[in-house]
């Protein structure tokens, strides 16, 4: 380097009092404001730079400036910030800050427009951090409650969620139910309590009242018992969805069984009522289920027969038919059966047989044999004769008469010409008669006394015929009596 004089360190010493004694001196020429408006103006309409205004109008922004404003206040507010918060704090148009937003955004990966929120990478992964130290605090969170609490999207909560698990967030989601969040360490401790206490059942048991008495997480609850289940570690299976969802033990399960086929092996039957207290909730498609694929069973509408009973009565009604006699069906069934039942059970099993060898009787409770039904009509055939002859003997002229009133009435009633009964036909001869005589008299009251007359005859007539008919059917000759019956019978 070249070393300078003393003449010029005090030609620069010179200069240097020379700037301070100018920056010193007040401004003789100035500008106003309008004519620095003017010049923007000016420069503005050249092209030459672009600018924005403000609300108030007192200041210009160039893009540059504006993005660095931005830039700003997003620091400043930890990496969030709202677009409205942008726009009041700087003091431009809500649409120059939507724009320039964008701008960033198309530009920049680390940030994000959230529901009118600027958002910024370095805010979410303090937000993971946050969950982080709950999470291990509590065990286990939700989606929903995270949401809530940073008042952001649940979508967005979760994406974020999952992008930092492992990594910031030492957790994992639920399989089943995306809106959980558990600690490994949490997940073994309920794992444990649930299969303790589920082991331990023996009776089919609602799923929410030990849910509610241990205080399990429910959705955790369901999932971890479908896991040990599918496993093998615990016997059991879940019938039901949610509320209504019950855990069936297989030792209860086995149990049951064993007592349907014990019970039905040696009583031949099972009532359905008795299956619906076993917590059986079609008691009919279980037994149709169950025992109906020989096809050796009937589905009656209290109870399910089985082949045992069912050979018990076919055995019955054979040896009631070859013996040429009757029975009652109705003490072979099982107790639960009702009337209805009977004919049903009848009906099903008389299929195979000729139906003119045997009768059905009383709905189906007495079967009867052909033979039988023949040997009953022999009994008779002596006391009808004798009874007829008794009856003739006894009444006389006045039977022969009786006979022949109601031989002329019956062909009367079954005339094809004459439809009309006695009584009717008395009827229209009295109306008929009330109007001739009505013709030929004078005074309204003769009319009067005339009318009530005839209907009163013609009331007589009718209680005439009604005790004539009492009497016919109180006279009727009485065949045998039932004593006289069982006598014969017997």
């Amino acid at each position: 380097l070249n070393i300078m004089s003393s003449a010029d360190w005090a030609e620069v010493r010179e200069l240097q009092a020379l700037l301070q004694n100018t920056q010193r001196r007040s401004t003789v020429y100035t500008l106003a404001e309008r004519n620095w408006v003017e010049v923007v103006s000016k420069v503005v309409e050249l092209g030459l730079i672009e600018i924005i205004h403000t609300i108030d109008g007192s200041d210009y922004l160039t893009q540059q400036q504006l993005e660095r404003e931005v830039r700003n206040e997003l620091t400043q507010r930890g990496g969030r910030v709202n677009l409205v918060d942008l726009h009041q704090a700087i003091g431009v148009d809500l649409k120059h800050i939507e724009v320039k937003v964008n701008e960033l955004i198309h530009n920049e990966r680390n940030l994000e427009l959230i529901q009118g929120e600027l958002i910024e990478s370095m805010y979410l992964d303090r937000m993971a951090e946050e969950v982080n130290e709950t999470l291990q605090e509590a065990g286990h969170l939700t989606i929903a409650g995270l949401s809530k609490t940073f008042g952001l999207p649940t979508d967005f909560v979760l994406s974020s969620v999952e992008e930092r698990l492992g990594s910031v967030i030492h957790g994992k989601l639920d399989s089943l139910n995306r809106d959980v969040l558990y600690t490994d360490l949490f997940v073994a401790r309920q794992t444990s309590r649930v299969c303790g206490v589920f082991s331990a059942i023996t009776r089919p048991t609602s799923m929410m009242s030990l849910i509610i008495e241990y205080g399990f997480q429910e959705k955790l609850c369901f999932s971890v018992i479908q896991e040990l289940v599918s496993n093998g570690r615990l016997a059991g299976s879940v019938q039901g969805h949610h509320d209504k969802a019950m855990f069936i033990p297989e030792i209860y399960t086995k149990t049951q069984t064993s007592w349907i086929e014990s019970f039905f092996e040696q009583n031949g039957y099972l009532e359905y009522d008795t299956l619906s207290r076993l917590g059986i909730a079609e008691p009919k498609s279980f037994c149709q289920r169950k025992f109906g694929s020989d096809g050796h069973i009937l589905l009656l509408s209290t109870c399910c027969v089985g082949k045992t009973v069912t050979d018990h009565v076919e055995a019955s009604i054979d040896e009631a038919m070859a013996s040429e006699s009757w029975i009652d069906i109705m003490p072979l069934l099982p107790s639960p059966c009702t009337r209805g039942d009977l004919g049903s059970f009848v009906q099903q099993v008389i299929t195979t047989r000729t139906q003119s060898a045997l009768h059905v009787l009383c709905d189906g409770r007495i079967v009867v044999s052909e033979q039988f039904v023949q040997k009953c009509l022999k009994l008779f055939e002596d006391s009808m004769g004798e009874k007829a002859q008794k009856e003739v003997l006894g009444t006389g002229v006045k039977t022969d008469s009786q006979t022949q009133g109601r031989a002329a009435a019956a062909l009367m009633n079954e005339s094809a010409d004459k439809p009309l009964s006695k009584k009717d036909q008395r009827r229209q001869k009295a109306q008929s008669e009330a109007k001739t005589s009505q013709s030929g008299r004078g005074t309204g009251r003769e009319k009067k006394v005339q009318k009530s007359k005839d209907r009163r005859r013609l009331k007589e007539e009718d209680d005439d015929v009604e005790a004539s008919s009492s009497r016919g059917r109180d006279n009727a000759v009485e065949f045998l009596s039932l004593p006289e019956v069982r006598l014969l019978v017997g």
